[in-house]
């Protein structure tokens, strides 16, 4: 029998194998069929996902890099012509950032390449599976993300 720790080491282990595998796959699939990266992906999806634009401290936590490295990315979707900068009515020390007619259709091949990928993904694995494990890594998300929750520690 084995003990806790390693029930949650082992867990711990395959999420991460699983999201470096699905980033792996993603990004050859993205660069295969529509010559862009998986971060610059992300970079589009985040127009589609909220009220609100994208300010580069969402998109550096989405995309998960650097704020300093965020400009980088801008530059290259604003030179693709995928997004349109201008500086904010607000503050001049700030950007808006704007969805273009190319961005935009760009997003809508991605995301029908993502339901296709998605198909294929998950394969013959069960829906009660794959719901499981989604009411899973919801309750751990919100668990390492709530405040009031202690800071886990690996191995204890």
């Amino acid at each position: 029998m084995s003990r806790p720790t390693d029930l949650y080491s082992e867990f711990g282990y395959y999420v991460h194998q699983v999201v470096v595998l699905v980033d792996k796959r993603g990004d050859a699939m993205f660069r295969r069929e529509l010559g862009i990266s998986l971060r610059q992906f992300t970079l589009l999806r985040l127009f589609d996902v909220g009220p609100e634009v994208p300010s580069q401290q969402l998109i550096a936590e989405r995309l998960g890099i650097a704020k300093s490295a965020v400009s980088r990315q801008i530059d290259i979707a604003r030179q693709r012509g995928w997004i349109q900068v201008e500086v904010s009515a607000q503050s001049r020390r700030q950007h808006t950032l704007t969805l273009t007619d190319v961005g935009k259709q760009l997003l809508t091949d991605a995301k029908a390449l993502i339901a296709q990928s998605e198909q294929q993904g998950f394969g013959d694995l069960p829906r009660a599976d794959v719901e499981a494990t989604i009411r899973t890594l919801k309750a751990l998300y919100g668990a390492l993300t709530d405040p009031a929750q202690s800071t886990p520690t690996i191995g204890s």
